[in-house]
């Protein structure tokens, strides 16, 4: 299959022209130029090489992790080496190696989206050239101008055009970092055509020894092209994204776990619900029983049982001239503490009848309202309380519980 692949910066309009090469089904370069789209030769597949100015080659060492992490993780290390906002730029990782080492390729995301509708790959220019060997730097020319240097780790940064006066800043910039780091100066390959005065001003720039290699070419190795990282990954990727695996079936033993537990949780408080009705069908069933055996009456239930227990009590007291809990005098006596408290004038009037004392206040203070019904309720008496016109009416009962000494 014929594959046409085209040097760009950024997609290339219809009147712009660019550098192509053409080549075979074995990855063999047939013929290169540089036209307008017009005068593209025709191929059955078409692919992009960004130029080196265009974007970065970054490696970064991870720690051992999912493959499905790597890319998040590497995005992560190199967040405050990103030119601009981490959001605007689009990031390619390797595979990790044994090492932990992933090689990262970095571009505008602006510039991805228009070439993923024309080409059906983008591969990065510095990615197709050979990295050299441990305390080597190799110096590429671009095919769109400029360059690149490659280093033994597999990163590279781009440089502008040669400089017959000066190392380019970029290069300045570099041995500036290693200089200050103590690092050894590394021996930098030109692999362009300089003649050899130029070296030798360039290793007394910067430092380092400057060397010529046999020239490279762009699109001279077709191979290493076909093989170079897409750069068409993640959003902008070409093929269909497989459909996601369903969470049940990737935690299903999370979700078994979870499910057991659920299902523990809901049986014990069943368990537990019916165990305190029971309890409380076997009181009242006593509390009845002592009722009749107390020769109060064949109650229903257990409430009436109780209320008969209190009246059946009551009697006894009142037979042997004392008094019962729900008299009127005990059971104001009760009350007057927390009445007591209440400012002169406040309690209107007072009525006992059948164990209950009802008070007509006057408008009482919301606060002062709220403190008279805890200490009534701290002294066992229930209340009953009701806004009238005048102030409130108050209902004042034993507590249950409390109608017995």
């Amino acid at each position: 299959m014929s594959v046409l692949r085209v040097l760009v910066v950024a997609a290339p309009s219809s009147a712009q022209e660019v550098p192509w090469a053409l080549y075979d089904a074995q990855q063999r370069l047939v013929r290169a130029g540089k036209g307008a789209k017009a005068a593209w030769p025709t191929a059955l597949r078409k692919e992009a090489v960004l130029a080196a100015c265009a974007v970065r080659l970054a490696r970064v060492t991870l720690p051992p992790m999912p493959a499905d992490r790597v890319a998040a993780a590497a995005a992560f290390a190199l967040e405050d080496q990103l030119a601009g906002p981490a959001q605007a730029q689009h990031l390619v990782a390797s595979a990790r190696g044994r090492d932990g080492a992933v090689e990262v390729a970095v571009a505008a995301r602006s510039l991805l989206a228009p070439l993923r509708d024309e080409f059906a790959r983008v591969v990065a220019e510095p990615a197709v050239a050979p990295i050299p060997p441990t305390g080597v730097w190799r110096w590429y020319d671009s095919g769109v101008g400029g360059g690149f240097v490659r280093r033994p780790d597999g990163s590279a940064f781009a440089l502008g055009a040669p400089d017959p006066g000066a190392l380019p800043p970029e290069l300045a910039l570099a041995f500036g970092q290693l200089t200050r780091s103590r690092a050894a100066m590394p021996r930098v390959e030109v692999a362009f055509p300089v003649e050899d005065a130029q070296l030798r001003a360039w290793s007394g720039h910067g430092g380092a020894a400057f060397v010529a290699v046999p020239p490279w070419h762009w699109d001279q190795d077709g191979a290493a092209l076909a093989a170079a990282t897409d750069l068409l990954q993640g959003d902008f990727s070409r093929e269909p994204r497989a459909l996601p695996v369903r969470a049940a079936r990737r935690f299903r033993w999370a979700l078994g776990l979870v499910t057991a537990a659920l299902a523990l949780h809901v049986g014990a408080t069943v368990l537990e619900w019916a165990w305190l009705r029971y309890e409380t069908w076997q009181t009242a069933r006593s509390i009845v029983a002592t009722a009749r055996n107390a020769g109060a009456g064949d109650a229903a239930d257990a409430e009436a049982a109780a209320a008969a227990l209190a009246r059946r009590f009551s009697d006894v007291r009142h037979r042997a001239g004392l008094v019962a809990p729900g008299d009127a005098l005990p059971l104001l006596a009760r009350a007057a503490p927390a009445l007591g408290a209440l400012p002169p004038g406040a309690v209107k009037s007072a009525t006992y009848s059948a164990g209950t004392w009802t008070f007509d206040l006057g408008k009482l203070d919301p606060t002062l309202a709220a403190v008279l019904d805890r200490k009534l309720a701290a002294a066992g008496l229930a209340t009953l309380a009701a806004t009238t016109a005048a102030g409130t009416r108050l209902r004042i009962a034993p507590a249950a519980g409390t109608e017995l000494p």
